[in-house]
Order: structure tokens, then C-alpha cells, then sequence
């Protein structure tokens, strides 16, 4: 059994707590009107109150505050509270220690949230937590400030059907990391329940995407990624070329290092994408790089050495913004919108995105007929099967026959005379 030591009882005043000292040591006394109530200084003169109990057979003691933000009288109404808990056959620490979490769950932040969850994915090793984390930066712009236990479910289902208004496809993946993060957050009693769970996406069944840019589209996107007065800088239309060039992710163009190029000064020139930054995360894919290709990283080099100095490995794409490397895949899409916003080339296009650029180079390909299967490589289209996984050269030369005919069928339309409408 513990035994607490011996203190000293009286009848404790304002006045005497006030005055109170203790230059040789820790002193402790018990308040003589109130059963359990002690007040203990140190040298220092840091004055705490405290409760002692006992509850089967055990002493115990729990901190209720310290003085003078605790006075004497609410010390003791706090006493007099935690002995009615104790003689109703509660334990006054585990009532307290629940008190302080929903007190602890009541300040934390939709923001604090979402980057506790993100060092959680993040810890635990899933590959796509950048992902979640892009997901989750509009919604903690407009919580992120408030308590999380206010945010309320329709705040959120009125916040994700804003979304759909413009793009369905994002307000579904916004919603589904929320809802996740919700689970994890309910699952830890940082919120009370997970009440996303199980609700329809807001944007619906999404279809499958097929927009592809006509040649007249394209003959004009070229002439607007030359053009140095379109609202985007020329690295970021570089990248948006590059996308046209390589068919590849614009993810994963404009996150292309260095190290990732081989034998640009040789015969087969190529790009390796790392495993980890390829969409199916389980083999590395090797891109064969036109002539064209090659020009075009060339250039973007010599741009991104004024960004990007003094790394290790430098990006092809570098950010002007300090503190980040390679260009964010959404500065390719607000390059796209700016674009489609300029008055000159406006009504020359019908709305497309970065990975459309993607979707109309295979369809390029395809036009020329190359075969289905060599489009299908450079894609990164793979079947599932363990052959794949270690076919890493897997189908070369082919992919390189795709890859030259979209520079061939670029370069046509690039020396096609053209005339914009006044």
C-alpha cells in the first residue's frame, strides 16, 4: 500500500497561502476545512494544489492546479467535486484524465489534424502520402483554423459538393482522403465518430476520361508553348512539351531529376522513372527519348541551373520558389488554364488538362499505326505478371518507334503555317 507522508493540517486562509514560503525545502500542508485538499511549495515558490484520496485500499493524489490561477476557495470546490466522484465509485484521476483529453480534443485544429495524419501515412511508409497531403491542403485552408470536433458533416458534404461544381474527379479523391483521415482521427478519440463513413462520393460515378486534342487544337498548343507572352514561364512550357514528347504522367515529368537521364550524348538516349514515382509503385519504366526529347531537357538544364544550385541531384523542371526542387504537377494545369483564359488563343481550344496532352500523344501514335502494344509499353500500361516486373528494358526499341512518331507527327504540325482568328 503507499503511504504519503505526514503533513501538517490548519485551517488555510488567502492571507496564509499567499504569504506562504519554503527556503529549506519542499513543505506541504493540509487544509484543515477541506478533507484530502493539500497546497505544496517549493523553494522556488511555485505553489501547487493537490488532492489525496483513497479508493481500494490505495492512496492516491491527483493535481487539480496551481496558485494563485487556482485560488483557495476554487481549490476547494475542485476537492469537494473530485470526493463526490470518488464516494459515487468513480476514481477522480481517470475522471480527469478524461476531462484533459476531451479538453486536449476540443483545441486540437482541423489543421493539426490533417498534418498528424500525414506524418502518420507518412510514417507508416505509404508510398502515395504526398498524395493525401495535396488532397488535404484546400480543406485545411478553409477549416484549418477551427477546433476539429466543430467541423460538422454538412460543412464538409456542402465543402466537397463546391468542389464537384468544377471537378468532380477532385472533389471524390478530396472526399475519400477526408473520409480516412476522419476514421483514423475517430479510431485515436481525437473526434467523437467517423460520420463520413459510408456516404456517396459527391461527385458521383466518374467516366472514363477520353478528351484528346483535334490537330488544329494541337497545331495551336504549339505555337502557344513557344509563345514567351502566354502567362506561364518557360519552364513550365517546356514541361507541358515534354508531357507531348514522352506521353508520360505530367507528375512525372515534372518531377524528372537528373539522375534519371542516360546516355543523353549516346544512341539511345533514356529516361528511367524510379519505381517510386510511377503510378503502380512495382517496377522502375524506361522511357526511350526522341531527338527532340533530348532538345527540349537540354534547355530546360540551362533554365533550371539559375533555381536549382548547389543540390546533388539537380531537377530538369527546377521551381523558382526556394525551398522546393521540381515543378508542382498543378503549376502545369494553372498553365493550361491561363492559356485557355488568353484572349488570342481562347476560342482555338475546347477545355483540356495536363494529362490530356498524355492521352492525344498515344492517340498520335496510333494514328501513324503503330501498334497497339508498342503504345501500350510506352504508356506504362503493364500487365500484371511477374515477367514485368523484371523485363526492365521491356520492349525498347519499341517504345522508341512510338516515341519518334509523335515527334514526327509535332514536328509536321509545328512547321504547318497557321492563322489565328482576329
Amino acid at each position: 500500500m503507499q503511504k504519503f507522508p505526514k503533513v501538517s493540517r490548519q485551517a488555510l486562509t488567502d492571507r496564509f497561502v499567499r504569504a506562504l514560503t519554503a527556503p529549506d525545502g519542499r513543505i506541504e500542508i493540509g487544509d484543515a476545512r477541506c478533507r484530502g485538499l493539500s497546497i505544496r511549495c517549493t523553494p522556488a515558490g511555485i505553489k501547487t494544489w493537490t488532492f489525496a484520496y483513497k479508493l481500494n485500499g490505495r492512496m492516491r493524489r491527483i493535481t487539480l492546479g496551481e496558485y494563485p490561477e487556482l485560488g483557495l476557495s476554487d481549490a476547494r470546490e475542485q476537492a469537494d467535486e473530485r470526493r463526490r466522484q470518488r464516494n459515487g465509485g468513480n476514481d477522480p484521476r481517470a475522471v480527469q484524465d478524461a476531462e484533459r483529453a476531451t479538453q486536449t480534443r476540443a483545441v486540437l485544429t482541423f489543421g493539426e489534424l490533417c498534418d498528424r495524419y500525414i506524418a502518420h501515412v507518412k510514417a507508416g511508409g505509404k508510398i502515395s502520402w504526398k498524395t493525401d497531403e495535396g488532397y488535404l491542403k484546400r480543406p485545411k485552408a478553409k477549416f484549418g483554423k477551427r477546433p476539429a470536433i466543430s467541423v460538422t458533416k454538412r460543412e464538409l458534404m456542402d465543402y466537397f459538393e463546391e468542389i464537384a461544381r468544377t471537378s468532380k474527379s477532385s472533389a471524390n479523391r478530396t472526399q475519400s482522403t477526408v473520409r480516412t483521415m476522419w476514421g483514423w482521427a475517430a479510431e485515436r478519440d481525437h473526434i467523437p465518430m467517423n460520420f463520413l463513413a459510408g456516404l456517396k462520393k459527391v461527385g458521383g460515378k466518374e467516366t472514363e476520361k477520353d478528351r484528346v486534342l483535334t490537330v488544329d487544337e494541337l497545331q495551336v498548343l504549339l505555337v502557344a508553348l513557344g509563345d514567351s507572352e502566354v502567362e506561364a514561364t518557360e519552364i513550365v512550357r517546356l514541361a507541358l512539351k515534354g508531357v507531348l514528347l514522352t506521353a508520360q504522367r505530367p507528375g512525372e515529368v515534372a518531377g524528372m531529376m537528373v539522375s534519371e537521364l542516360h546516355d543523353l550524348d549516346g544512341p539511345t538516349p533514356h529516361w528511367i522513372i524510379p519505381r517510386l514515382r510511377t503510378k503502380n509503385k512495382k517496377t522502375e519504366h524506361t522511357v526511350p527519348l526522341s531527338p527532340a526529347a533530348v532538345d527540349l531537357i537540354r534547355q530546360a538544364l540551362e533554365l533550371s541551373g539559375k533555381y536549382a544550385k548547389g543540390l546533388n541531384d539537380k531537377p530538369v523542371f527546377a521551381s523558382r520558389f526556394e525551398k522546393v526542387t521540381t515543378l508542382a504537377r498543378h503549376s502545369l494545369s494553372r498553365a493550361i488554364r491561363r492559356t485557355l483564359d488568353d484572349e488570342r488563343y481562347k476560342d482555338a481550344f475546347a477545355k483540356f488538362t495536363p494529362h490530356d496532352l498524355r492521352r492525344t500523344a498515344a492517340t498520335l501514335a496510333q494514328s501513324l499505326r503503330i501498334p497497339r502494344d508498342y503504345v501500350k509499353a510506352l504508356l506504362n500500361h503493364k500487365d500484371d505478371d511477374v515477367t514485368s516486373i523484371y523485363a526492365r528494358w521491356h520492349m525498347f526499341d519499341e517504345k522508341r518507334e512510338a516515341a519518334l512518331a509523335i515527334e514526327n507527327a509535332l514536328s509536321s504540325l509545328a512547321a504547318r503555317p497557321l492563322e489565328l482568328a482576329a
